[in-house]
């Protein structure tokens, strides 16, 4: 019986994951490790946060203009706290879809920091609070 290919990847954001995807569709055994939270900042301080505020701002924009349409609005009130927490909402989902995705297709997940130690070992400190080692 031929060995299963073992792969192990740095980073869980956009590439790391869909690297990963890929190897275990391919029948690798797949180990990810990401220190930060999958989805990697595309998820949790770039893309998804950016969309959401520029869909907040548009939301205030069709407000304001809405008197022209004959639509009298009280004054908006506006809260960056609510709107950050739809934010943080929005990439925590994100990531867990990301996380699900990953393990359906038999990746093994590592929470924590992780670096080479020569062409055949990779040390993974782990997250506080993991129980993964």
């Amino acid at each position: 019986m031929a060995r299963r290919q073992r792969i192990a990847i740095l980073g869980g954001g956009p590439g790391g994951y869909e690297a990963a995807l890929v190897a275990a569709q391919l029948g690798a055994e797949v180990t990810l490790v990401e220190r930060d939270g999958l989805g990697g900042a595309a998820v949790r301080t770039d893309c998804v946060p950016s969309k959401a505020l520029v869909a907040t701002a548009g939301a205030m924009g069709q407000i304001h203009s809405a008197a022209t349409l004959g639509v009298h609005a009280v004054q908006p009130d506006f809260s960056a706290a609510d709107m950050n927490q739809r934010i943080m909402a929005l990439a925590l989902a994100q990531s867990h879809d990301v996380r699900l995705g990953l393990e359906r297709a038999g990746v093994r997940i590592i929470l924590g920091e992780g670096r080479l130690q020569g062409p055949q070992r990779l040390v993974v400190r782990t997250a506080v609070g993991t129980g993964q080692e």
